[in-house]
């Protein structure tokens, strides 16, 4: 958190040249947000509820995700919100900047309202940009396989060990073992999603320096999360795990037989061989999303390095191509507490932009939140050599 002074100072810097909106609209902004502040100090749902628009995105997130993120306290704050400033509101978006001051600090935060003035989006607007992860030349690192999962070797703060490749995660995560709560912190408690549905984030962490091969980032916060069920001797100690948000700039490329991961600026690398398959693809939230058919059904499915098992919402349209083995498997996001039973089986063809994937295990799972959509994870990396291209939103497969 920087000095209080100057997130004062470029606030207040804000109110020059401000919009106007039709009075009565204004009237029932100012209303809102009166209540608005009232629901996070209370931290009462049932308060906010009345407030939110028929469609409401918090963050970039879907509507069902942004109800339920706010139904399990993602925007109750750390400390009692002081006071709620309304710094300019826009008559062309229909959208309020306002700042809320607690201890130690400020959160800024553009609102968007309806026509009626009630909230239809909520994000964060910081007052400079957020640092990001840094690839200063393309690198090759190599990987140790636990539980058919990816940890490279890098460094958090200048703790050496070992992070979990997960682009299923939207940013970093750091193991509560090694790692404590930054009591500075004045955002949003967050959310995390489990295998049984969304919890508020425990805390938050403040990191100095993160580095893994060619990869650098500098002064960003990670969300803390118990590893417990996760570390092993050989991947010991487990730091956490790099997500989404320190890759996104980039293109990471997995070959699984020699044990590498390589990571380049998105466009710059070139490979010995052209790809079979270059698929375009879009996104569910910050996670890309390619379409596998098996049979006559074609399901969407999420790519994530980060998990250990292919997973289908229903085994419905699957005919004769899903051959269901004995007992059940769990799913876990790594917690004690956070694991699953489900049944498990062997897809005997899958199609993935032309290309064919044979005897590939799938689990039978609709994960909450997800839309009905399924997970292509582990197996299939260790099946192809597959690259993903983040901004180009392209996913190579050899």
């Amino acid at each position: 958190m920087r000095p209080l002074a100057i997130l004062l100072a470029a606030a207040l810097g804000g109110l020059a040249g401000c919009q106007t909106t039709a009075p009565a609209l204004r009237r029932e902004i100012r209303t809102t947000l009166r209540t608005y502040h009232q629901a996070l100090n209370n931290r009462s749902f049932d308060q906010l509820e009345p407030l939110l628009a028929d469609e409401i995105h918090v963050e970039g997130m879907t509507d069902e995700l942004s109800r339920a993120g706010l139904k399990s306290g993602m925007q109750w704050p750390e400390s009692r919100i002081r006071e709620l400033q309304i710094l300019r509101i826009s008559g062309s978006s229909g959208a309020a900047d306002v700042a809320l001051y607690v201890r130690g600090g400020v959160m800024m935060l553009r609102i968007g309202f309806d026509d009626r003035g009630r909230i239809r989006s909520i994000d964060e607007a910081p007052l400079w940009k957020p640092s990001s992860a840094i690839v200063k030349a393309p690198f090759h690192a190599p990987f140790t396989e636990s539980n058919g999962l990816m940890f490279v070797k890098g460094s958090v703060n200048g703790r050496a060990g070992y992070l979990l490749l997960d682009t299923g995660s939207s940013d970093l995560l750091l193991n509560s073992k090694y790692f404590s709560r930054d009591r500075s912190e004045t955002g949003m408690l967050g959310m995390m999603s489990t295998v049984h549905g969304l919890s508020a984030h425990p805390a938050r962490a403040f990191v100095q320096e993160l580095k893994w091969g060619g990869l650098a980032a500098r002064e960003i916060r990670g969300q803390l999360h118990e590893f417990s069920q996760m570390e092993k001797p050989e991947i010991s100690p487990l730091l956490g795990a790099i997500g989404f948000e320190q890759l996104r700039n980039s293109t990471v490329s997995v070959d699984w037989r020699a044990r590498t991961v390589g990571v380049s600026v998105s466009g710059t690398e070139a490979g010995p061989t052209s790809p079979r398959a270059v698929i375009p693809f879009s996104y569910f939230l910050h996670t890309p999303v390619l379409y596998a058919t098996i049979g006559q059904t074609t399901f969407p499915m999420l790519l994530d390095t980060g998990a250990q098992v292919n997973l289908l919402p229903k085994s419905d349209g699957l005919d004769t191509h899903f051959q269901r083995l004995k007992g059940l498997t769990k799913i876990s996001d790594g917690e004690k507490t956070g694991e699953a039973a489900s049944p498990i089986g062997i897809v005997d063809e899958m199609r993935v932009g032309g290309i064919l994937f044979r005897d590939m295990p799938f689990a039978i799972f609709d994960v909450p939140y997800l839309k009905g959509n399924g997970i292509l994870g582990s197996p299939l990396f260790q099946d192809r050599r597959v690259k993903i291209d983040f901004p180009k939103k392209t996913v190579s497969i050899w």
